[in-house]
C-alpha cells in the first residue's frame, strides 16, 4: 500500500480541520480528494454551483464540501462558509508528506565560510558559495547553486537545479521550483563603437516572505539597487522578470508573462498568461492585465485591461464586436453603392437626339 492509499480521514475529522459541520455520517471514511466527475465511494469532492448537484446521485461520493445543506441529499455533507478555502485545507490533509532529512549529501559542496543553521537539508550535487547563509529548516534540492553572500530565509524550499546568484536575498517561507534562476545579469546593453557592450549589473534581488516562484523562471538582478518581489506574490512557470522590476505584495503572475526593466507593480496586481509590461511602466494597485495583453503605458489602480496596446476591457470588447461586424458592414456598403449607382443612372438627363 502506498502512502497516498494509506491516508484516511473521517468526515468529522475533515470538518474539524476545515471549520465546517457534518450533515450525515461523521464516521464516513474518506480516502481521497477529487473533482466531482471523478468521484465515487471513498472520495471527498466539492460543489460550488447548483447545476452540479445532480451529479452527486450519479457519482455517489462519500462526502461533499458545500456552502449550504442540500435538501433530500443522502450523501454526507461537510457544510462550510468558503468551499474553496475548505478544499485547500482538505487537500493539505491528503497531500503526501515530503520526506526531508536534515544534513548535507556527500556529493554536495559547501564552502567553509558558508553558514547553515539547524535542520537544513542540502541535496546531491548542490553547491553553497562562500559567505552564504541558509537559515533553519531549509531544503536545498539536488543540483542547486547558492552564490556568494546570498541569504536564504527560514523554511524555504528550493527544488532541483535552482540557481541563486551572489548577493541575493530570499525571505522566509519561500518556494522556488525546479530550474529557476534568480540574480542573473539583466538584459542591458549599450551600442559603442560598432558593438553591443553589456552594462554591468551590480545590484541584487530581494524576494520577500511567502513568495512562490514556479519552474523555469528568470529573475534578473538590478543594474544598481535591487529587483524586488513583494511578500505573498505567486509566480507561475516560465515567467521573465527583468532588472530593477519592483513587484508589490500579493501579486499573481501567470505563465509566460514578461516584465520589462524597471516596471513597477503595486500590491495585488494580476497578470494573466502571456501578459506583458513595457519598461518603466507603472501598474496601479489591484489592476488586472488580461491574457496576451501588453501594457505600454501606465495602468490606473483597479483597471482591467486587454489587447495590444492594453486598453480598458469594456472598450476592448466594444471594439472587438465592431470588428466582427465589419464583413456585414462592408457587404451593406457594397449594396448601397450599387443602389446609388442605379439611382444616379435613373436620374441622369437623357440626351434628345431629335
Amino acid at each position: 500500500m502506498t502512502e497516498a492509499q494509506s491516508i484516511r480521514f473521517t468526515a468529522g475529522q475533515i470538518a474539524e480541520r476545515v471549520g465546517g459541520r457534518v450533515v450525515g455520517d461523521t464516521a464516513a471514511m474518506v480516502q481521497r480528494v477529487c473533482g466531482l466527475e471523478n468521484s465515487g465511494p471513498g472520495a471527498l469532492t466539492f460543489v460550488t454551483s447548483e447545476r452540479h448537484i445532480h451529479l452527486l446521485e450519479k457519482q455517489r461520493p462519500t462526502a461533499v464540501l458545500c456552502g449550504r445543506e442540500i435538501p433530500g441529499m443522502t450523501t454526507t455533507l461537510v457544510v462550510v462558509e468558503n468551499v474553496q478555502k475548505a478544499l485547500i485545507g482538505a487537500l493539505e490533509m491528503f497531500a503526501p508528506r515530503r520526506i526531508v532529512r536534515p544534513g548535507i549529501h556527500p556529493s554536495a559542496v559547501v564552502d567553509p565560510t558558508a553558514v547553515l543553521d539547524r535542520r537544513v537539508s542540502v541535496g546531491a550535487g548542490a553547491v553553497i558559495g562562500s559567505e552564504a547563509r541558509i537559515r533553519e529548516d531549509c531544503e536545498i534540492g539536488p543540483g542547486c547553486v547558492i552564490g556568494q553572500d546570498t541569504t536564504i530565509g527560514r523554511q524555504c524550499r528550493l527544488d532541483a537545479n535552482v540557481v541563486v546568484y551572489p548577493r541575493c536575498r530570499i525571505g522566509n517561507y519561500c518556494i522556488v521550483q525546479a530550474n529557476t534562476t534568480i540574480g542573473s545579469a539583466g538584459f542591458g546593453y549599450y551600442f559603442i563603437e560598432g558593438a553591443h557592450r553589456l552594462i554591468p549589473h551590480i545590484g541584487g534581488v530581494i524576494v520577500e516572505d511567502f513568495v512562490e516562484i514556479g519552474a523555469n523562471c528568470c529573475v534578473d538582478r538590478a543594474k544598481f539597487g535591487d529587483t524586488v518581489i513583494g511578500a505573498g506574490t505567486k509566480i507561475d512557470n516560465l515567467v521573465q522578470i527583468a532588472h530593477n522590476v519592483v513587484i508589490g505584495k500579493c501579486c499573481l503572475i501567470a505563465g509566460q508573462a514578461g516584465l520589462a526593466g524597471s516596471c513597477q507593480l503595486e500590491d495585488g496586481v494580476v497578470i494573466a498568461g502571456q501578459g506583458g509590461v513595457v519598461d518603466h511602466v507603472h501598474v496601479g494597485r489591484g489592476a488586472v492585465i488580461g491574457a496576451l495583453a501588453a501594457a505600454i503605458s501606465d495602468i490606473e489602480p483597479g483597471k482591467q485591461v486587454l489587447g495590444f496596446p492594453a486598453i480598458d476591457q469594456k472598450t476592448f470588447w466594444a471594439n472587438y464586436k465592431a470588428v466582427m461586424r465589419l464583413p456585414r458592414t462592408m457587404q451593406q456598403i457594397e449594396e448601397l453603392k450599387k443602389k446609388v449607382a442605379r439611382l444616379e443612372a435613373e436620374l441622369k438627363p437623357k440626351t434628345d437626339l431629335s
